[in-house]
């Protein structure tokens, strides 16, 4: 009876989360305190983690491989701090924020781990989320039919068809909100099989519709890990072996002529192409710590603005000039090596290594999370190529996700102690 008790109240814990974060890209111009709900959630790591040791169910000691990816992650942010100190090119309040904002992710996955490695049903809550996971897909398919014949909500169009965003801000938002979905009916596979193909047909549909490459990257991964795992040595129907085969070459084909475009056609047009290739150069003239927080490639930068980009001309760049930088954020990577330098750089890459180890050991566990949680992490690879990924507001919609698989893991080890 207290099991139920505990598990019907953790569902509303995570419903309220859920929500929160599915809308927060949506009404955040309205409701400006929504703005920081993503920030605010990584910083719940403390109380919940201080909660758990209060309890005595935190774990008794962390693997090897957890506390390598946290030393990475430390010398990755200790090296930001170093330049920052050094240069101090940016006031310390926006350092600070970027600081936070450049490891957010991982402490809102931390958050999420602690809040739910609780003895709670896994199974009925997930099972609880398969009916709102069908209503939420509903409306959104819904809405994007309406705003493909009606035109309720769109204003621009591709290839001379409506790209679709429905109420959202960017195109982005709804493709990472999708990949959301389609990650939770990755993991209720184990208990509806075959049934979770109708909406993540229904999700694939509303993710084409934005017209965005990125999009069909994402597509691609979910039916890879899907095929890959779940009928790995099953007889495959000839009919979704040639889709998923011409469905894969068409994704292949628009990457690749995306990225040609973007680095060739456009030129000195594409901030993002002038922002990666001048990282390296900027990198070496600071080696081996950077230019500091807050001073390329991140939101922080723009406001006031940071001084890096007068000094290599980058301030001519259409959408990176001081009155208007809309694209100033527009890559990660990059960002990662002028800010941090080499030495932060390959601390980030190395506790990314780490992390993509233990979601591939998950598979040992159980298919379906692994399927679910890899999809995630594939996403959000994949995005880093051309947006802010790790440190961007939607991430914390995976690391929240993320860190709830990891604490049914970890909490249905049955006698394990070990994190």
């Amino acid at each position: 009876m207290k099991k139920e008790k505990t598990t019907r109240c953790y569902l509303l814990i995570f419903m309220i989360f859920f929500f929160l974060l599915l809308v927060q890209d949506a009404v955040q111009d309205n409701f400006l305190s929504m703005k920081y709900f993503d920030e605010i959630f990584g910083l719940l790591l403390l109380p919940a983690g201080v909660l758990r040791l209060v309890q005595k169910k935190a774990p008794e000691k962390i693997s090897l491989a957890w506390l390598t990816m946290l030393i990475f992650l430390l010398v990755f942010w200790l090296s930001g701090w170093t330049s920052t100190l050094q240069y101090g090119y940016q006031p310390m309040v926006n350092a600070w924020k970027d600081a936070y904002v450049a490891v957010k992710f991982f402490l809102a996955l931390g958050a999420s781990f602690f809040i739910f490695s609780q003895e709670i049903d896994f199974s009925w809550m997930e099972k609880k989320l398969w009916y709102v996971c069908n209503v939420v897909t509903a409306v959104l398919t819904g809405l994007c039919i309406l705003d493909v014949f009606f035109g309720i909500y769109y204003t621009e169009t591709r290839y001379g068809l409506p790209a679709i965003k429905l109420f959202y801000s960017s195109y982005t938002a709804l493709v990472a909100v999708c990949c959301l979905l389609c990650a939770i009916y990755l993991r209720l596979y184990e208990y509806y099989g075959k049934k979770i193909i109708k909406p993540l047909a229904a999700l694939f549909f509303i993710m084409l519709n934005t017209k965005r490459v990125k999009a069909l990257g994402a597509m691609l991964c979910i039916l890879l890990l899907y095929m890959l795992v779940f009928h790995r040595g099953k007889k495959i129907n000839k009919k979704v072996l040639v889709f998923s085969i011409l469905f894969a070459g068409i994704a292949l084909v628009s990457i690749v002529w995306q990225i040609i475009y973007y680095y060739y056609q456009l030129g000195d047009e594409s901030a993002r192409l002038i922002l990666t290739i001048a990282a390296p150069y900027i990198s070496k003239d600071y080696f081996p710590f950077g230019t500091g927080w807050a001073t390329f490639g991140s939101a922080f930068s723009g406001e006031p603005y940071s001084p890096v980009y007068k000094m290599y001309g980058l301030n001519q760049v259409w959408g990176l000039s001081p009155k208007w930088h809309q694209f100033i954020s527009d890559t990660f990577w990059p960002m990662i090596l002028v800010e941090t330098g080499v030495v932060g750089l390959l601390s980030y890459v190395g506790a990314i290594l780490v992390f993509i180890n233990r979601i591939l050991l998950l598979k040992k566990r159980n298919k379906a999370v692994f399927v679910s949680a890899g999809s995630s992490l594939a996403y959000l690879l994949l995005v880093s190529s051309s947006e802010s990924a790790f440190v961007n507001p939607l991430s914390i919609l995976f690391a929240f996700w993320i860190g709830f698989l990891l604490a049914e893991v970890y909490q249905t080890g049955r006698g394990k102690k070990e994190c």
